[in-house]
């Protein structure tokens, strides 16, 4: 089975990550329910992580084969725009919503999390997968670098 046939088989979870991200939007720094959700579907993969930066985390994913780390990152912060779209998954926090693409990012991310877990007999290397809080207001990602995301192992 090639990459895009297997990664197919995520394609609704992946959709109802972002749903879900989408409904329950926080601002930079602020995003605690994100977090736990984020962590609750590691869990449920079995795949290990840590928090930095407070809501931030990052899991790794280690291959059967040695090799190199790369890092894959999505931001999971919202804006403090006024949600308009008429959808069953619209923002439930006035004020609040995803009009950028960062429940998408996470999501996505989530859904590659699983793909890459079940493929980790044929990985070289490790991949880290890295949720990255406050892209929007500056300094989520300065605070995850200085948290150390980017070694144990190095990047």
């Amino acid at each position: 089975m090639n990459i895009a046939e297997a990664a197919q088989k995520y394609a609704d979870y992946t959709i109802e990550m972002r749903r879900y991200f989408h409904k329950y939007p926080e601002l930079g720094l602020q995003e605690e329910n994100t977090a736990k959700k984020i962590r609750e579907e590691l869990t449920k993969k079995g795949i290990p992580f840590v928090t930095m930066a407070n809501y931030g985390t990052v899991a790794t994913i280690g291959g059967k084969k040695p090799g190199k780390c790369v890092l894959l990152r999505a931001d999971m912060d919202a804006l403090a725009v006024q949600e308009e779209n008429d959808v069953e998954y619209a923002s439930t926090k006035p004020g609040i919503m995803h009009a950028c693409g960062h429940d998408a990012h996470t999501a996505i991310l989530l859904g590659t999390a699983k793909l890459l877990q079940s493929m980790r007999e044929s990985l070289h290397g490790s991949v880290k997968l890295l949720f990255q809080p406050a892209e929007e207001t500056i300094g989520g990602a300065d605070q995850m670098i200085q948290a150390g995301c980017m070694e144990n192992p190095p990047v």
